[in-house]
């Protein structure tokens, strides 16, 4: 997938192992990520899905662009009407953010052989 950024230059997206490492080192693991980008509440009320969705964008433009880049400024270089196509790509191109399969992985792993 490409993306134009905010400067003008043209990103493609593509789901690597260093996209999966930065995912990996939201607080509380992928998981939470799940959990905090699907709005539930936290005990004072108040969502962590701006969170989530910033550190989602974060790990994809920073594992795609060619040089090191801060986490203010990758989520900075995202154009608005952008946000919901990356995420979408990063779910459907990321096993471990989709449920379903991490739900199938943990039936298979509980099998027995004989």
């Amino acid at each position: 997938m490409e993306i134009e950024l905010k400067t003008g230059e043209k990103l493609t997206l593509e789901v690597s192992s260093l996209l999966l490492e930065y995912l990996e080192d939201y607080e509380g693991g992928i998981e939470q990520l799940r959990k905090d980008s699907q709005g539930q509440k936290d005990k004072n009320g108040y969502t962590k899905s701006m969170r989530a969705t910033n550190h989602l964008l974060y790990s994809i433009i920073a594992s795609n662009y060619p040089e090191l880049i801060t986490y203010r400024e990758a989520v900075r270089l995202v154009k608005l009407e952008d946000i919901n196509k990356i995420a979408d790509f990063v779910i459907k191109n990321t096993p471990s953010l989709r449920k379903e399969e991490i739900i199938n992985k943990q039936k298979r792993e509980f099998k027995h052989r004989l």
